[in-house]
């Protein structure tokens, strides 16, 4: 019957301040949509593919092992790594004049090595949509011309060339409203407890036993006057 009691409360003390959670959750809505469109800045991502294959002087005629496939498999996760590497990054960086570091640019280029293939994926963020298009290919190009001279061999060709992206990857704005709703709904519940919780004014003969102990020797009732 306590327990019944309490649920009333609780159910009673949200509807009275309605109008304070609804307000609480709506700001932090239109707050979360206002960063998310005007303040933090788009991030677009543009990818290129590379497949991993036979050295071109071979024969053209030769049969294709199948421990050529996977060696040329173990060798995608060493081409992962050293697409990340200064001496691929670096001309790339002097080519289009990027105002970054190598490790800032480091931190912006994904490599994948796809599963059961010989395929390596190379991606690029950036808040520039044909920025990252270039910056992607570029560094396709300069790995190309390194892995030659670095694992003495040619088997690295372009499957497809990194085109601008036409939609962002972040932030994503209706994620982040709802995230926003539900933080916003949950800060507003603990307010409007704490409110309650401060609020020790008497309001009800209930409150007075409740909060003073007293029994209640009579009521003086509200009279409207017309």
């Amino acid at each position: 019957m306590e327990e019944e009691v309490d649920l009333r409360e609780i159910f009673l003390i949200i509807t009275k301040r309605m109008k304070i959670i609804v307000i609480i959750t709506l700001l932090a809505m239109i707050l979360s949509g206002v960063l998310s469109y005007f303040v933090i800045p788009p991030v677009y991502k543009a990818s290129t593919s590379l497949i991993i294959s036979r050295s071109q002087n071979l024969a053209i005629n030769s049969q294709i092992q199948v421990q050529d496939i996977q060696i040329s498999r173990m060798l995608a996760a060493t081409y992962s790594e050293i697409v990340k590497s200064r001496r691929v990054l670096q001309p790339v960086i002097d080519k289009l004049n990027l105002p970054v570091t190598v490790e800032q640019l480091k931190n912006n280029v994904d490599v994948a090595s796809k599963d059961n293939t010989e395929i390596i994926e190379i991606s690029i963020k950036d808040s520039d949509p044909n920025k990252a298009a270039e910056i992607a290919n570029a560094i396709a190009n300069s790995f190309m011309d390194n892995v030659v001279k670095i694992m003495k061999v040619d088997n690295v060709q372009v499957i497809d060339k990194a085109i601008p992206p036409t939609s962002k990857i972040s932030p994503k704005t209706s994620l982040n409203i709802v995230i926003a709703a539900i933080l916003g709904l949950m800060v507003s519940i603990f307010v409007v407890f704490l409110m309650e919780y401060m609020d020790r004014t008497i309001k009800s003969p209930e409150d007075v036993k409740k909060y003073l102990d007293l029994p209640v020797l009579g009521v003086i009732p509200e009279i409207k006057i017309k």
